[in-house]
């Protein structure tokens, strides 16, 4: 049987995993980590978008930026959103990782021997990892990153994208990154686009909706990206780099057994720790925030890990007890054909508001604001933290 040790091992090798393994590398090269992915590659298929906001703020915000820097494929000086009543530009920096860049950064900037890929884990514990071939990894603490716990424990909504990167025969129409493009035709349910520019002739195009299930219609959801190219006159060449997921939208739940579903004892992080925005879903900002947080921590002990990743993520689902109710009115207490709407007087706030608000940083003022005439939440709402 083969042994191995290190000081830390992290299991699953997506964004949230390969995040702590690389802010380990460059923050704490004197420390052996290694990671094990039950995929080939590490990352999956995926394109991961994010503002600045999504980082923090300060030197904190920096520090992270220096992170993702290596991970970047594509960055835009600003973003749109398009609604039937209106259409915004919003001064915001946007920029989009793939997956590909993801897993040749990972294996360019860690040692070799670090990454475990095409190998699952069959047993956890804080300190150590059975592989499903027999190897034993010892370490000082162990983290669990493979994805979410016991979903049925939390009160639930889902969004779905599917998208893909189009070659077209001739130029598109589209002049800036968009993140929500509604058609003025409004498909039934709550549903957008969006529209990254790459070049002229070539696009990102992914087509989103928010429904109360968590299965995916591929056929369906590829059929919009026609059907709205088409509607532009767009002829499409070849796509490419596709991804699909169902993300988890929480309305609500018990934490502390979410918690524990996903391994008593055991260090948690992403999805697994309930890390991610109650709102869309994203969970880059979380993800690179608790790297950061692991790569500052003194102790890489399990007990310790557990205990720092525990009140870390129990303190972030107290403070966004707001963002839930925010998810509540637009899903739950506002009809499915009426959610753009919704998301439409968000969007009408001041930028740095919308900012704060993607960073989940509202302050009482903000609430205020998103309760006022213009704002899409009740009045009441803005008085519980």
């Amino acid at each position: 049987m083969t042994s191995l040790s290190c000081d830390l091992a992290i299991i699953g090798g997506g964004l949230s995993g390969g995040l702590i393994a690389l802010a380990a590398r460059c923050f704490r090269p004197d420390r052996h980590v290694l990671i094990v992915e039950a995929g080939r590659k590490l990352g999956g298929t995926h394109i991961w978008s994010f503002i600045d906001s999504d980082l923090g703020e300060g030197k904190a915000a920096a520090r992270a930026r220096t992170l993702l820097e290596p991970l970047i494929n594509y960055g835009w000086r600003d973003y749109q959103v398009g609604f039937p009543a209106f259409r915004r530009t919003l001064p915001l920096p946007l920029y989009s990782m793939r997956s590909d860049r993801f897993d040749e950064a990972m294996r360019d900037i860690l040692p070799a021997e670090a990454i475990i890929s095409g190998r699952r884990a069959a047993a956890v514990t804080p300190t150590s990892v059975t592989l499903d071939d027999g190897t034993e990894i010892v370490a000082g603490g162990v983290i669990d990153a493979r994805g979410p716990g016991d979903l049925s424990l939390l009160d639930l909504h889902w969004r779905k994208f599917v998208g893909y990167e189009l070659t077209l025969d001739g130029p598109h129409s589209v002049r800036r990154a968009t993140l929500i493009e509604v058609p003025a035709d409004r498909p039934a349910g709550f549903r957008y686009m969006t529209l990254l520019p790459i070049e002229n002739d070539r696009l990102f195009a992914e087509d989103v909706r928010y429904e109360p299930y968590p299965e995916i219609d591929m056929a369906d959801h590829g059929a919009r990206i026609v059907n709205h190219a088409a509607r532009l006159g767009w002829r499409i060449r070849s796509s490419a780099r596709g991804q699909a997921g169902v993300v988890p939208i929480a309305l609500g739940g018990d934490f502390g057994d979410y918690w524990k579903s996903g391994g008593e004892g055991v260090a948690k992080v992403g999805l697994r720790a309930g890390l991610f925005h109650p709102v869309n879903g994203n969970s880059l900002g979380d993800a690179v925030r608790t790297a950061m947080l692991i790569a500052d921590a003194p102790d890489w002990s399990g007990r310790a890990l557990h205990k720092l990743l525990y009140a870390h993520a129990a303190r972030n689902w107290r403070k966004r007890a707001w963002y839930r109710r925010f998810a509540r009115e637009m899903l739950q207490k506002t009809p499915a054909q009426q959610g753009h709407e919704f998301l439409a007087a968000l969007y009408l706030q001041e930028p740095r508001l919308i900012a704060r608000f993607q960073g989940m940083r509202l302050s009482f003022a903000d609430r205020l604001a998103l309760a006022g005439k213009t704002g899409p939440m009740p009045l009441s709402t803005a008085f519980r933290p």
